[in-house]
């Protein structure tokens, strides 16, 4: 997870309420289910000292607020009578995760959550196409339309010198309507530093792309089973296989600054740390770019933090002692890789480190 969006819920004052829940809503008696949970989930806020508006506003998400379809969790963030942050989550908790603390705990979120990937959607014929520019945060940045020559882009039945010229014509411009689009999305590209480009479109208009685009680009794109620029294509069909694409290239990419880590780590060559000693000393240096944490880590064992957070050590001494203030292990480390610009991973798979926490480093 890139931590760095969410510098200013972190450094807010004040208390946190932050709220993991199970939000299915696949059978007939969704709704009493969330009732249910909401009452477990504010039993254990009041029982933590939660104040009374910031409680108000988190029952007023829950129980007022959007349905999802199917299987799926929840996570709430939310400080003095504010709910800050509010998202789904792919897989569902197996129970509430309820916590009342001086920071938001953000480690259920990370262990969800993939890096986020600015990409690029290509609707295509062999006229023209429809780009669509997706922001890191999957937000629609920006929509062009590309219209190159409508005639001739289709092949004729026939035989002869004529019949041969026509065709050439057809391939002609075709190819002149893929450049016109590999143009267009080259911009797009380089505007949003988009990581990957989704492909959708009927064969002979996604050869025709694929031929016309630099190497630069063929390397990010990927192509989708449905859809396309013809009339009664599926929508909803096709933004769903976008999102899994999506996502499954953030979980690749994710899963690459693991590989890199242990990679690193293995060598010894000094660009990896593990144990909270090293790791803590290396975000207090700014040198963390990964921070990665396991299943292993000591939750509630005691760190120090001072100076906004972007100081953090196992003990107070060396730290302004009047600044420093005692939080937990799970709850200052991801703070601290975010006020330092660091990316927080949990891995899916095993993985031995000394007290359950890396860093692969910058320099």
């Amino acid at each position: 997870m890139e931590t760095t969006e969410l510098r200013e819920l972190i450094t807010a004052p004040g208390q946190f309420a932050s709220v993991y829940f199970d939000a299915s809503h696949d059978t007939e008696d969704a709704e009493h289910a969330t009732q249910l949970r909401w009452q477990e989930i504010r039993a254990g806020l009041e029982d933590q000292g939660a104040d009374r508006s910031t409680i108000q506003e988190l029952e007023q998400a829950v129980l007022a607020g959007a349905r999802p379809v199917g299987k799926v969790g929840r996570a709430l963030i939310a400080s003095a009578g504010r709910v800050l942050l509010d998202t789904w989550l792919a897989v569902p908790p197996a129970t509430p995760e309820v916590r009342w603390s001086s920071l938001p705990y953000l480690l259920p979120l990370a262990a969800q959550n993939v890096p986020p990937v600015p990409y690029v959607v290509v609707i295509m014929d062999r006229v023209g196409a429809d780009l669509r520019g997706y922001s890191a945060h999957g937000e629609l940045a920006e929509k062009t339309t590309v219209d190159g020559s409508d005639h001739p882009v289709h092949k004729v039945s026939g035989a002869g010198w004529s019949h041969l010229k026509m065709q050439h014509r057809v391939e002609n411009t075709a190819r002149d309507n893929a450049a016109d689009v590999v143009d267009a999305l080259s911009h797009l590209v380089d505007e949003l530093r988009a990581q990957l480009i989704v492909i959708a479109a009927e064969v002979q208009a996604r050869a025709e792309l694929r031929e016309a685009l630099p190497k630069r680009l063929l390397e990010i794109a990927v192509d989708t089973q449905t859809g396309g620029r013809a009339e009664g294509i599926d929508e909803a069909a096709l933004e769903a296989e976008v999102r899994l694409i999506v996502e499954d290239y953030a979980r690749a990419a994710q899963q690459t600054w693991v590989d890199r880590f242990a990679a690193e780590l293995a060598r010894d060559s000094g660009l990896a740390v593990q144990g909270l000693e090293a790791v803590t000393a290396a975000l207090r240096e700014a040198r963390a770019e990964t921070v990665v944490v396991t299943d292993k880590l000591p939750a509630d064992r005691p760190l120090w933090t001072a100076g906004g957070l972007e100081q953090v050590a196992g003990k107070a001494d060396g730290l302004v002692e009047d600044e420093a203030v005692q939080r937990r292990a799970d709850e200052a480390l991801p703070a601290a890789a975010s006020v330092s610009g660091a990316n927080v991973v949990v891995p899916d798979g095993h993985l031995e480190l000394a007290d359950g926490v890396g860093a692969l480093l910058r320099y």
